[in-house]
């Protein structure tokens, strides 16, 4: 058993005053998602098994009514690992998000750090399965991203449109390239039917990506085409990817199943697909089981910071996700 000290008891009890006196202020929410599974991974000839934490975070998130219809507002989330505890991204506690934003009628202003709204239209609502994270997160989509240093606005959605800007300054650090980051982002909902369109540049990279996402009843089948280039070696390199996914819910649980290619330069060419199951034991928490598969052929280079060229990868994977 374990004995705290009165001065221990007595910071614990303060702490948690100042707390909830500073929630009941600020309106301050914590929030998160824990994720651990049991993975059976092959890499080249390589088989590892053991825990893996798929992009589990907590995160603190605030607003302030302004008047008006104004408000202000907040976002701090880090991205931790639940199978040991530490942070996903050393030199960065809140590297998912660290943001305060302005909201009214005009729409909302963002300072700070946060990932590209260029993604979030098109790759992330395409990966029906596991939100698009750990082992089987899509390993085709090219990313052009500086998520540091950032400004964006998004405008007020009308008539189903709504549309998001960025710029992301390089503030003469030599580790951005010496050039701002720009991204642009589009979503349309019209009944059953939503779409998605994405560009982003930086520096000598470029991508340009369409999603077309189909619901009804228990179905929902969704899709995207992208395209990119990047300067490797002093060589101009262009690749194309097309991914298409499909959700079947049945009760409690759903099947999921995706697909998706790229031609990288050369003969270069790369294959990912997954089929899983999730089953949900309530709104929060969840089940899930995937097989998953990254087959590169002919030098090609997709994931390269787990595989070598040309390099396979296979996993089996079984989980636990909760909300709080």
């Amino acid at each position: 058993m374990t004995v705290f000290s009165p001065k221990t008891l007595a910071a614990c009890g303060l702490f948690a005053f100042s707390t909830t006196a500073l929630a009941d202020a600020s309106a301050v929410t914590l929030y998160g998602r824990l994720d651990t599974a049991l993975e059976s991974t092959q890499t080249g000839q390589r088989r590892v098994h053991g825990l893996n934490s798929s992009d589990a975070y907590f995160g603190f998130k605030g607003v302030e009514a302004l008047g008006q219809g104004l408000k202000a507002g907040f976002v701090l989330e880090s991205a931790i690992q639940t199978d040991d505890g530490a942070t996903s991204q050393a030199g960065s506690f809140f590297s998912n998000r660290s943001e305060v934003f302005l909201e009214g009628a005009f729409g909302t202003v963002r300072m700070g750090r946060f990932f590209n709204p260029s993604y979030y239209a098109v790759a992330d609502r395409t990966s029906l399965h596991n939100e698009d994270y750990g082992i089987s997160a899509d390993a085709l989509y090219a990313g052009v991203e500086n998520a540091a240093n950032r400004l964006g606005y998004r405008s007020p959605t009308r008539h189903g449109l709504t549309l998001e800007s960025t710029v992301s300054f390089h503030e003469r650090d030599a580790a951005h390239q010496g050039h701002n980051a720009y991204d642009l982002a589009a979503n349309y909902e019209r009944g059953p039917w939503s779409f998605g369109a994405g560009y982003g540049a930086w520096a000598d990279a470029r991508q340009y990506a369409v999603r077309a996402t189909w619901t009804q009843g228990d179905w929902t089948v969704s899709g995207y085409h992208q395209r990119s280039q990047d300067r490797v070696a002093g060589v101009q390199a262009k690749t194309q990817v097309s991914r298409a996914a499909v959700a079947y819910a049945m009760g409690a649980g759903e099947l999921h199943a995706n697909f998706g290619h790229a031609n990288a330069p050369g003969q270069a060419e790369a294959d990912q697909w997954t089929v899983g199951y999730n089953h949900h034991l309530s709104a929060r928490t969840k089940l899930y089981a995937f097989y998953t598969v990254l087959q590169n052929r002919h030098g090609a280079h997709f994931a390269a910071e787990d595989l070598a060229a040309g390099e396979d990868r296979k996993s089996l994977t079984v989980g636990i996700r909760h909300h709080f």
